[in-house]
């Protein structure tokens, strides 16, 4: 029998860009309009250094709450942007003052070889960083990780699992007690990892990841509305990695990291920016997949509650109805095509 609606407590995107300026303006509402509790802000703009420090953060932060409207509940858990300078001092006085909830480690891509948006000033030398990473795990602050290899002979569908053996489990050994999340899992071979390692490890997984295999990317052609960092893989990744989050494994939590870029970058035939804007149907997507494979009793676990302590937030009172009813997506919003655009879902969130 058909399930006719779901309602679930408000949820929380783990993993969000919402760029600056007027493109902030155009894309913000469109998470508060999916009735999110509050997001995981990430800081990579322009200078992709912008939240690499308190001052910055603190700025940028309140440029957002400026285009906010004056009732808003929305929570902005802002992230350091880690960088080879910034000391352990400082980081654990950021997170001690609230000015940010975790720690973003994107690793360097210097030589333009293909990392993802604004990675160009991350970190160089991660055994450098091994003093941050100690004084984090004292205190409990989470590590956000983009965790790719930029090598030029690191082949780019390899990237999770060749940072995942070089980087991720050294950092897990030496540090078991710092909690730390893989953002944006892609790799079915490091979502088996996730699942079973005896660590304090979670992942964030985004709707469009779920929802297409690396095909996707080449459809009718070069096509860059289905491009992002990380790329989609192969679909014996992407059907294991859906198995684990509709199954309701509590390590896997809802990250959009939906990425607006404006058209021009987007459909540039050369140098094509890397991401997916699904913040206006966010919801109704991951709704989707859920539908699709028969768990939308486990939505609410992984949209709504998975981890969520770790940024210190808690599991909503209020709650949020999605409707099986048709939605049609729209071609675009501000400055970018929206995933999926002029097509049809059969759910929509209604209150």
């Amino acid at each position: 029998m058909r399930t006719n609606s779901v309602t679930i407590p408000r949820w929380f995107d783990r993993h969000l860009h919402i760029r600056d300026g007027e493109m902030l303006k155009t894309v913000l509402p469109c998470t508060l309009n999916q009735k999110a509790t509050g997001a995981i802000i990430m800081g990579n703009l322009k200078p992709p250094d912008e939240t690499s420090t308190i001052e910055k953060t603190r700025a940028y932060q309140q440029r957002i709450i400026s285009a906010l409207p004056p009732d808003s509940d929305f929570v902005l858990c802002m992230t350091l942007y880690l960088t080879d300078d910034i000391s352990p001092e400082e980081v654990v006085r950021g997170f001690k003052e609230n000015i940010w909830r975790a720690v973003k480690l994107y690793m360097a891509d210097q030589k333009g070889l293909g990392g993802t948006t604004g990675s160009q000033s991350g970190v160089k030398n991660l055994l450098g960083r091994y003093k941050v990473f100690e004084a984090m795990e004292k205190y409990g602050i989470p590590l956000l990780g983009h965790f790719e290899a930029v090598e030029k002979d690191v082949d780019e569908f390899d990237r999770e699992i060749t940072s995942l053996e070089r980087d991720l489990i050294p950092l897990l050994n030496s540090f078991p007690g710092l909690p730390i999340v893989f953002e944006h899992l892609t790799d079915g071979n490091v979502a088996d990892f996730i699942a079973e390692a005896d660590y304090n490890i979670q992942a964030t997984v985004t709707a469009h990841h779920l929802m297409i295999n690396r095909n996707a990317m080449f459809s009718g052609g070069m096509n860059p509305g289905c491009y992002c960092k990380p790329v989609p893989k192969r679909e014996t990744h992407r059907q294991k990695i859906r198995r684990y989050v509709t199954s309701g494994n509590p390590r896997f939590g809802a990250g959009t990291d939906s990425a607006p870029h404006n058209e021009e970058a987007k459909l540039h035939c050369y140098g094509c920016a890397a991401g997916i804007f699904t913040a206006p149907v966010a919801v109704e997507l991951y709704t989707t997949v859920f539908d699709e494979d028969g768990a939308l009793q486990n939505l609410g676990g992984f949209l709504s509650e998975n981890f969520l302590s770790l940024y210190d937030m808690k599991v909503s009172s209020e709650t949020m109805t999605i409707e099986h009813t048709s939605l049609l997506i729209p071609k675009k919003i501000g400055p970018d095509q929206v995933f999926k655009g002029g097509t049809e879902l059969q759910w929509k969130l209604v209150g």
